[in-house]
């Protein structure tokens, strides 16, 4: 057979694209017949170890399998290794006597004369053509070899050929792939934007999420406590609660999550959690707000579960964002009426109050909240509130900043009496300290109950002039909470009043009854209750839980110790009403206001 059609008949095989075992299998084949050769076979290399492995042969009988096991190239393999480095034809006339062929390969395939040949691709040897003869010396002459060289040449093109055709087909695969991926996740990720677009919520988001990837998701606020989830109708599956947050692994990749970034947990079979989960983290405004989690059941995840998760996170981002945005925008215009309520600007207050949902006619109080020393209070009045807000309110709480002070106009439950419902207040307000727990101390003033609109700058006065003595005055450490009616009308004097100035007048004023003793502590007492209790000898006698003759009888032997005749003298009755008020103020009595029991 000439070479011409034999190379022809190659050429056409490669041109219909056939596949590559078939074309190599032609070369071996129609080079065995051009050249004589007993067998032919051709070795291909392995870039990642630099040998080359039997790919196809041709001979009388199949050896095929025997020749794919063959590796070259190796140690000892110095016909092999002078073919790549020259990147000639190499001639072996005879192994018997040639060292450089394997004696141990060449004694098993009882080659006797081998020629080989490198397969040159862009100034590489990629493989190798060996023709030998079995048991009979030959020699492949000029012409034979470069025969094999040219055949050689079109092998190295077929396999470059095939390589980048199967390369080329893999790509527009994985391309088409990826379309589909992507079209698919533009779809998923339409429908979660159509959810932010309607206003729904976390729910109706983790229930689509669970939908579209047929996974389980949840949806978590920052400390891990469940908004919402949508489950499937498959096995159960353990969520992130907090005990498996407590782990170091978990803390581990939670302290290392990152926006648009979702990382994959587990499993942990030891903490019973049998699927891995993929976590995504929802941020807004710079904070972390929750997180986005779905699990690995009953399908394995994808780069689609990771887009869409991603997605999910972002959507709910997006919303908290915007509602914070508007909780923002209505906050600003709250705070600006109740400025104007405690200010007395008249400024369409009427048509304010109605666009705020809010009635200037419902009983209120005003509330002034600030530090009890001369710091700065490390609170918004949103923040405040919101925590002086009570489940059974008839309203919001308005606020307002107050200078250095925040005001705040709390509607009170219209059933209670008035002293009901300074208590009620009080109440809110211990408790807002008690949650604050704050270092520094806090005091809060609370007003009288006010009902007409024009009330509230009369109100803020008030709370002004109780905050101002506290200041002034109280002198134990610690939150303090006191309203106007506490300390009546001599809020008015001790306001303005300096604090030693205050503390001399009691003095002066009360003499005998300061000194140390039980006796004089009694009277002190006596008086305190006469004084509250309106100049009422027997309700200060029921306060006290004694004979009303008692305290007729204590009250002589004060008025004979200070020459304060209370019972009969109003100039006297109201200089120890200051008087004992400075003392409550201090910390020598109650400050509360004393209640039958």
């Amino acid at each position: 057979m000439s070479a011409v059609p034999a190379f022809r008949f190659v050429t056409a095989a490669l041109a219909e694209e056939r596949d590559l075992d078939t074309v190599l299998h032609l070369i071996v084949t129609k080079l065995s017949e051009l050249t004589g050769a007993e067998r032919c076979s051709m070795h291909l290399l392995d870039r990642a170890t630099g040998l080359f492995h039997g790919t196809v042969a041709h001979a009388a009988s199949d050896i095929d399998s025997a020749v794919r096991a063959l590796v070259s190239g190796g140690p000892g393999d110095e016909f092999t290794r002078e073919i790549v480095r020259t990147q000639r034809p190499v001639m072996v006339v005879n192994t018997m006597v040639d060292p450089r062929p394997l004696q141990v390969a060449m004694r098993r395939w009882h080659a006797r004369s081998v020629l080989g040949v490198p397969m040159i691709l862009r100034d590489e040897v990629i493989g190798v053509l060996c023709l030998d003869s079995e048991d009979v010396v030959i020699e492949f002459d000029a012409h034979h070899q470069e025969l094999a060289l040219t055949f050689a040449e079109l092998a190295a093109t077929a396999v470059n050929q095939v390589q980048l055709t199967t390369r080329l087909r893999s790509s527009l695969t994985t391309q088409a792939e990826q379309l589909s991926m992507l079209q698919q996740a533009a779809r998923m990720e339409g429908q979660l934007t159509e959810i932010l677009l309607r206003g729904w919520g976390v729910r109706e988001l983790a229930e689509t999420v669970s939908r579209l990837l047929s996974k389980p998701c949840w949806i978590y606020d920052a400390d891990f406590r469940c908004l919402a989830q949508g489950n499937l109708d498959s096995p159960p599956v353990r969520m992130l609660d907090g005990e498996l947050r407590r782990l170091p692994a978990v803390a581990t990749l939670l302290a290392a999550l990152r926006p648009d970034n979702p990382r994959v947990l587990g499993p942990l079979p030891r903490a019973d959690l049998l699927h891995r989960l993929m976590v995504a983290q929802i941020v807004v405004d710079a904070q972390c707000w929750g997180y986005v989690v779905v699990a690995e059941s009953p399908a394995r995840f994808t780069s689609l579960d990771g887009a869409i998760v991603r997605r999910a996170a972002h959507n709910i981002a997006l919303e908290r964002s915007r509602a914070r945005r508007e909780q923002d925008i209505e906050w600003h215009a709250v705070e600006a009426f109740t400025g104007s309520l405690i200010r007395g600007e008249q400024v369409a207050v009427d048509s304010r109050a109605q666009g705020l949902g809010i009635s200037l006619d419902s009983p209120r109080v005003v509330c002034l909240i600030g530090p009890g020393g001369d710091g700065l209070l490390d609170l918004t009045p949103k923040a405040l509130a919101l925590l002086m807000s009570a489940p059974d309110a008839p309203s919001a709480v308005l606020a307002s900043p107050s200078g250095n002070d925040i005001a705040l106009v709390i509607e009170v439950p219209s059933a209670l009496a008035e002293a009901d419902a300074v208590a009620w207040v009080r109440a809110q307000a211990t408790q807002m300290l008690t949650e604050l727990r704050h270092t520094a101390p806090i005091f809060v003033a609370i007003s009288t109950i006010i009902r007409a609109p024009g009330d509230d700058v009369s109100a803020h006065t008030q709370v002004r002039q109780v905050l101002r003595a506290m200041r002034t005055h109280v002198e134990s450490p610690g939150d303090l909470v006191l309203a106007a009616s506490d300390i009546g009308a001599g809020r008015l004097l001790l306001a303005s009043a300096d604090h030693d100035g205050a503390q001399r007048f009691a003095r002066d004023a009360l003499g005998a009854l300061l000194a140390p003793g039980s006796k004089h502590e009694e009277l002190l007492a006596t008086l305190n209750a006469f004084l509250q209790c309106g100049r009422g000898v027997r309700r200060a006698a029921d306060v006290l839980h004694v004979h009303p003759n008692t305290v007729r009888y204590r009250l002589a032997n004060i008025e004979k110790l200070t020459g304060l005749a209370v019972t009969t003298d109003d100039d006297a009755y109201l200089t120890a009403q200051m008087a004992v008020l400075v003392l409550r103020l201090s910390g020598r009595l109650p400050l509360v206001p004393l209640t039958l029991t």
